[in-house]
């Protein structure tokens, strides 16, 4: 259990989840059943938390510990909660908690008998949670309760076959206790988990309606061979049968857990690759916090950047700073630099980089390329990060114009109604793809930019667009949550990988769009394919919104102006998302609708949740300056006016004289209380009477 918490505390949380286990039984509302499962959820969780340092006192558990907190991690991540599946999180979790007995037989532990034995244990419950996470992902990923009806049954069976795995695992667990510490006496935490999954009864009209619908119909094989029936059924829940869902059931449950393995297995090694990174380790620290960082040479870094790169690169050939590095002190000399760098290292944007975070950063393979000098690290994320994005940002901007052009030549059949329901949901990613369509991002010119650093840039686009496009061919371009994006980056932090995803995909929907074009006809391979992308479009667009708030969330806490922030932030990757959220998610909607239907609300991890956000004060000030300078430029060019402004009544006139001492260039302090108590009730009639003037 873990360490320095009361007994009592665990025990408390085993009888909390058997607690909920029993009022599920009593449930006669789908309102009711999903408040349930979202406490017993985080319940179970709860309790598996307790056993964080069980691997310290046997190390063969913690494959277990490890496999359970990647199966939790994931589902933890946005996806809504289902009351049959949090019943098995819950079988799970106790399950997994009965290896808390074990930290009693600690002194026995290398007895033959007992390592034996835990260790085909603990190898069989790590493959058990794995499968399970599995089916839940597979269960999550196609969410349409058009789906879950028909393959109700198959699920039922896959549930309970897990509760009976977990059952097996838990006497297990007793028995290689019970023979090897008899002397012990241990309490068995008894559920009924399968009797729990038989009554739960709670009413879901919709669903009861077609379930009825479907009975009626001659059953659900019938059904499914009737295009139209299935539409009906589709219809009644809300929602509308599109091409992935009829694929999707035409091949079966057992099609789609396989289809969809391959994918949670590489969302499983992110998730598992980034725990592992995060896992703290105690460190005697007797020379200053730098000891933390495990990389040497960056705990003199650490200390003093520049100086130390300079007083290096005079040194011997042996060392590993050469003079070929020596035009990136261009960069590391000059502190404009330096945010640029600790936005890349600062994960929670903080504004503090932390030992762990630069460890994090001198390991990640999608940040620090193989091959590169720390120097190059570090130059590049300085200036070549953000000119590849500007890059980006021109190119996705070109395959756009040419998916429009593609779409105006193509001059279908006006009848063509499938052309038509394409071309909607084609005109709705534009604005999805151009999230960071922010003008401050302009590309720079090349010839002002050092033949090294461009060498960088080039290598860099390369090595990601070939690792994410590898990725996506064995993923598939079917990306529906946020863990799907972290496992086809490689990395949790969307911005930094955000303009190659969406240059990869953008080109991806050109080809398409290219080939529906020459074709005249969209097969229904080629309609999923469009509804994949324009699906993954929206988990990208939700990803980058629920990052911004995240971050948003911590500067609130930290007091700090939000819209600065954002203004300098990952060089204002955010920015007009944060300041027009409105234009993406109007395209949002639209897309949600041409694709699921006009009722179909998409699930809570794939709607975003940014608003717009009224401007702070600093923001106002600065936007007020901009509009006097260019008002100041205006009348200038006009002596005529400028002469009847200077003529007019003294409240203008002193208006004007105040804006540009407080806002023009000088070296006096900012008037910050006159600001705010004059500009509200003066500016707007002073603006009026320049126009009127």
């Amino acid at each position: 259990m873990h360490i320095g918490r009361p007994e009592s505390l665990v025990e408390r949380e085993i009888e909390e989840v058997n607690r909920l286990l029993d009022q599920l039984t009593h449930v006669h509302h789908k309102s009711e059943a999903d408040e349930l499962a979202r406490k017993l959820f985080r319940s179970a969780r709860s309790a598996v938390n307790f056993l964080n340092d069980l691997p310290q006192l046997h190390p063969i558990a913690s494959g277990v510990v490890r496999a359970v907190s990647v199966v939790i991690d994931l589902e933890c991540q946005g996806i809504e909660n289902d009351v049959h599946i949090a019943v098995v999180y819950a079988s799970m979790a106790l399950t997994v908690f009965h290896l808390r007995h074990f930290s009693h037989a600690r002194n026995s532990f290398e007895e033959g008998f007992l390592k034996r034995a835990m260790n085909v244990l603990c190898n069989d419950m790590a493959k058990t949670i794995k499968k399970f996470g599995e089916f839940v992902d597979a269960y999550h990923i196609h969410w349409q309760r058009t789906v879950k009806l028909f393959f109700s049954y198959a699920y039922k069976k896959q549930l309970e076959y897990f509760v009976e795995e977990f059952d097996k695992l838990r006497r297990r667990t007793d028995g290689v206790y019970k023979s090897t510490m008899p002397q012990i006496q241990i309490e068995t935490v008894a559920t009924k988990t399968t009797e729990i999954l038989d009554k739960i009864r709670f009413i879901d009209p919709d669903m009861l309606q077609a379930q009825l619908f479907v009975n009626a119909h001659g059953g659900v094989d019938a059904v499914l061979k009737n295009p139209t029936l299935m539409e009906e059924v589709a219809a009644q829940l809300e929602e509308k049968a599109t091409h992935t869902m009829r694929n999707v059931l035409q091949g079966g449950s057992d099609a789609l857990l396989q289809s969809d393995a391959p994918r949670y297995h590489m969302k499983y090694q992110s998730v598992e690759a980034r725990l592992m990174q995060s896992e703290r380790r105690i460190i005697e620290i007797s020379e200053g916090p730098h000891k933390l960082i495990e990389d040497e040479e960056f705990q003199l870094v650490w200390l003093r950047l520049h100086e130390y790169y300079n007083g290096q690169i005079h040194q011997s050939h042996d060392s590993a700073i050469t003079a070929e590095d020596a035009w990136t002190l261009e960069y590391l000399s000059r502190a404009m630099y330096y945010a640029a760098i600790g936005n890349i290292i600062d994960d929670d944007g903080s504004g503090y980089i932390s030992a762990l975070e630069l460890n994090t950063f001198l390991q990640s393979e999608t940040r620090c390329l193989p091959g590169w000098t720390k120097p190059q690290w570090f130059t590049f994320w300085a200036s070549g990060w953000r000119n590849n994005n500007a890059w980006y940002r021109d190119e996705i901007g070109r395959m756009i114009q040419g998916i429009q052009d593609v779409m105006r030549d193509a001059n279908p059949d006006p009848s063509n109604t499938q052309w038509t329901s394409a071309s909607r949901i084609l005109q709705s990613l534009k604005p999805l793809l151009l999230v960071v369509d922010n003008e401050d991002i302009s590309n720079a010119d090349d010839s002002r930019i050092p033949y090294q650093l461009l060498r960088l840039q080039q290598e860099f686009r390369e090595y990601e667009e070939k690792t994410i496009s590898d990725k996506l061919h064995h993923f598939g371009s079917y990306l529906v949550d946020s863990a799907s994006i972290a496992a086809v980056v490689g990395d949790t932090r969307i911005e930094l990988h955000l303009m190659a995803l969406l240059y990869i995909l953008a080109k991806r929907i050109h080809e398409l769009t290219s080939k529906v074009a020459a074709q005249q006809n969209i097969s229904s391979e080629d309609w999923c394919e469009i509804e994949a992308f324009a699906t993954s479009c929206i988990t990208v667009l939700v990803a980058f919104d629920n990052r911004l708030h995240d971050l948003s969330r911590g500067w609130h806490l930290e007091a700090r102006d939000i819209g600065m922030q954002v203004d300098h932030y990952a060089d204002g990757l955010f920015k007009k998302y944060y300041m027009k959220p409105w234009l993406f998610h109007e395209a949002y909607d639209d897309l949600r609708r041409s694709m699921f239907g006009d009722k179909h609300e998409l699930p809570g991890h794939l709607r975003p949740i940014m608003r717009a956000q009224p401007p702070t004060l600093v923001n106002s000030v600065a936007i007020l300056a901009k509009r006097v300078q260019e008002l100041e430029v205006h009348l200038n060019e006009n002596d005529a006016t400028l002469e009847k402004l200077e003529k007019a009544p003294g409240p203008i006139t002193t208006f004007m004289r105040k804006l540009k001492e407080a806002f023009l260039p000088r070296k006096t302090r900012w008037p910050w209380g006159w600001i705010r108590n004059s500009f509200v009730h003066q500016f707007h009639g002073a603006a009026a009477s320049v126009v009127g003037a």
